[in-house]
């Protein structure tokens, strides 16, 4: 199963580039077919537009950095203070005014980048050059508002989009944790199966003949039935310590029982209930109490306190316990 790793805004995509470039034709076409702005001075505000918005779709990440985000809110004050005080004052400049369209769009583009704030920012700067475009032609300053007040309603659309596209980010993202530990608990669970196979195989491949010399009556020397005790020790892990058998665990088991420890392990049913970070956990601490175990005897105990396991050993007179959580410290 193949997971995205993250729900990304359609910036840095191949359409993304595209509409970089359509943005750049359009205004290109814009910028030099309108206006009395002196052709060096449309041509570096085009320059500067254009390079703002190729920073913003190009930097790869979900959220702008800082360092982007203040090139971005530079050059697209440059390009605007290059052309929209200097706009003629009598009616309408209609697409001379172009500066201020690709500036709105760069600002939804900022929001979108989880930047909002200089979104906003942005088109503070796009009012306050109005205001100074109809402070220079002797206009009213309503006029200067008038000509950023549509692009407010539309960057106001542009960042609840964007809101909107930060929440549905999170929720897919929280899918994403959700479906990778799922995987991974899948993956644990199953080479924790094969794990057991293995052992189960040895374990009847060893029982199996001596079962069949036991049911014939043959004798037994001291050596052979040291061995069928470690036999029956590793069938009674299997039935006692399913749960938490490991490669680890059953390394233990035997080299302590080649040791001439007499071990026992017990565990309560309900601890198949456990998560498996806190089983593994449980069947490492158990091993590491039967290498340091010494003495004849060992009993250890595995038993559940909520989603938690109490673990214990006991070797002659001393006993250790302790509690094994998801994380332990």
């Amino acid at each position: 199963m193949s997971l995205e790793t993250s729900l990304e805004p359609p910036l840095g995509t191949r359409w993304a580039r595209v509409l970089l470039v359509a943005f750049a034709l359009v205004h290109v076409l814009l910028a030099l077919s309108a206006g009395p702005t002196p052709l060096p001075v449309t041509v570096a505000a085009l320059a500067a537009i254009t390079g703002a918005a190729a920073i913003l779709v190009l930097t790869p990440g979900r959220v702008l950095s800082e360092r982007g985000t203040a090139a971005v809110l530079v050059l697209s004050a440059a390009g605007l203070a290059a052309v929209v005080p200097w706009l003629p004052a009598a009616g309408w400049p209609g697409y001379a005014a172009w500066p201020l369209g690709a500036a709105m769009i760069i600002a939804i583009g900022l929001a979108v980048r989880g930047r909002i704030g200089a979104a906003w920012l942005q088109m503070a700067v796009m009012a306050a050059l109005s205001l100074v475009w109809s402070a220079r032609g002797g206009v009213s300053p309503l006029a200067g508002i008038g000509l950023v007040d549509r692009h407010a309603g539309t960057l106001l659309l542009g960042t609840l989009f964007a809101v909107g596209l930060r929440r549905t980010a999170r929720s897919h993202d929280e899918l994403l944790a959700v479906q990778r530990a799922e995987i991974l608990e899948r993956g644990r669970a199953e080479a924790e199966l094969a794990a057991r196979r293995e052992v189960v195989d040895r374990v009847l491949a060893e029982a199996g003949p001596i079962l069949t010399r036991i049911a014939a009556g043959e004798e037994f020397d001291d050596e052979e039935r040291a061995r069928i005790a470690a036999v029956e020790g590793n069938l009674r892990d299997e039935i006692t310590l399913g749960p938490i058998l490991s490669e680890q665990l059953d390394q233990a088991l035997e080299a302590a029982r080649q040791r001439g420890l007499d071990v026992l392990v017990l565990t309560e049913p309900s601890v198949r209930d456990l998560s498996t970070p806190v089983r593994m956990r449980a069947a490492q601490w158990i091993a590491g109490q039967l290498d340091r175990a010494g003495g004849a005897e060992f009993v250890g105990r595995v038993v559940t306190r909520g989603r938690d396991a109490r673990v214990s050993a006991t070797v002659g007179e001393h006993i250790e316990d302790r509690i094994i959580t998801e994380v332990d410290d």
